[in-house]
């Protein structure tokens, strides 16, 4: 089992600290003008309009499409769980959605998802996990997220092959492109996973990497353990693929996890008075705009996902209600969910730093 310094750790989230909030900042200043070009898109919108929309909405089913956020958060853990419980690491529900809501949080204010797999794996290796199992179970649940989101858009073209054309010739080009680019991240992590030497070449390119800016430093203190890091995830890789229950089980949660988190609009849809039928329409449009946001590197694919919904949501209903239906949906789904899974991680800081401050005291005395 991996050893955890409390030091580094302490180190570690100092500094992650500093660098999130200015990430936090940029993240909320991109909010608000990702919703003021979405008001913008109709010349006569306004706030009154929205609270209109709210303040008529069914209650049962905006606490369905909050139910179905918490699922989202929720899910993500319990797949995550699921794939370290393979490699025997076996962890609770409560560690699993604090993995699971710093990879959502990190990943929404960090340009292409990138902070998000680091955070979650900052936690999991305080947690005991060695670095190895850690890497391969991120990539694994990754790929099935990937896989997963795959599988929505080739549901959204079965049920309602005739939405995708109603979009616009560039949004049409940004769905298909975010189509191929998952299509290839998903290759590349299925490589990374089968073909663990690659890992070690990448790891030893790194180093000479460091070697030429003459960071002697950093060098000697990864070398030596560059070997055991790849024994461990050529261990991991093996597991994986002689493990089809758990590919299976993680694939299906994470299915399950995107499927409720585009219901979200469908179900604000039938809150606003529309119908169920028709909510399918809804969700088939939500799902062709998250392929789409998948092409462009831009934090929590905000901007992008929006023009995406609004696109195809005005071809359905009145423009002012599609911005209307955007909003709340993006708020609950989105907003709201980066918010608590904000708060989450919040609280894992908090109570990492209150642990490691004990140790020390432990230590003092």
């Amino acid at each position: 089992m991996t050893e955890v310094d409390p030091k580094g750790l302490r180190a570690k989230v100092m500094v992650d600290k500093r660098k999130n909030r200015i990430w936090s900042v940029a993240a909320i200043l991109l909010a608000a003008f990702s919703v003021w070009m979405v008001m913008r898109q109709a010349k006569d919108y306004s706030f009154a309009d929205f609270r209109g929309f709210f303040e008529n909405a069914n209650a049962v089913w905006i606490i369905m499409a909050l139910l179905c956020t918490l699922a989202y958060i929720l899910f993500e853990g319990v797949a995550l769980i699921c794939v370290l419980k393979a490699f025997g690491y076996r962890r609770g529900t409560v560690r699993g959605i604090l993995y699971s809501a710093a990879d959502i949080y990190f990943s929404a204010i960090t340009p292409s998802a990138s902070g998000g797999q680091p955070a979650s794996a900052f936690f999991m290796v305080h947690d005991g996990i060695p670095t190895a199992v850690t890497a391969v179970a991120l990539l694994l649940n990754l790929m099935m997220y990937t896989a997963s989101t795959m599988t929505i858009g080739l549901i959204a073209v079965c049920i309602r092959p005739s939405l995708f054309i109603n979009f616009t010739p560039f949004s049409m080009a940004l769905i298909v492109i975010g189509y191929l680019i998952l299509g290839i991240l998903m290759l590349c992590i299925i490589l990374l996973i089968r073909h663990s030497d690659w890992v070690y070449s990448v790891s030893m390119f790194l180093l000479r990497i460091l070697k030429k800016l003459r960071l002697s430093g950093s060098v000697k203190r990864f070398e030596g353990k560059i070997d055991r890091l790849t024994a461990e995830y050529r261990e991991c890789s093996r597991m994986v693929g002689g493990n089809r229950n758990m590919l299976l089980k993680c694939f299906l949660w994470n299915l399950l996890q995107r499927i409720l988190q585009i219901c979200v609009s469908a179900m604000l849809y039938i809150a606003g008075g529309g119908s169920p039928v028709k909510a399918a329409d809804v969700w088939a449009t939500h799902a062709f705009a998250v392929i789409g946001s998948s092409c462009i590197p831009v934090p929590g694919a905000m901007g992008v996902i929006d023009y995406l919904i609004v696109d195809g949501l005005k071809n359905l209903m009145p423009e002012e209600d599609a911005i209307s239906l955007e909003l709340l949906s993006r708020g609950i789904s989105f907003y709201l969910c980066v918010l608590i899974c904000g708060i989450i991680v919040s609280a894992g800081y908090f109570m990492l730093a209150k642990g490691n401050n004990s140790s020390k005291s432990e230590d003092v005395n």
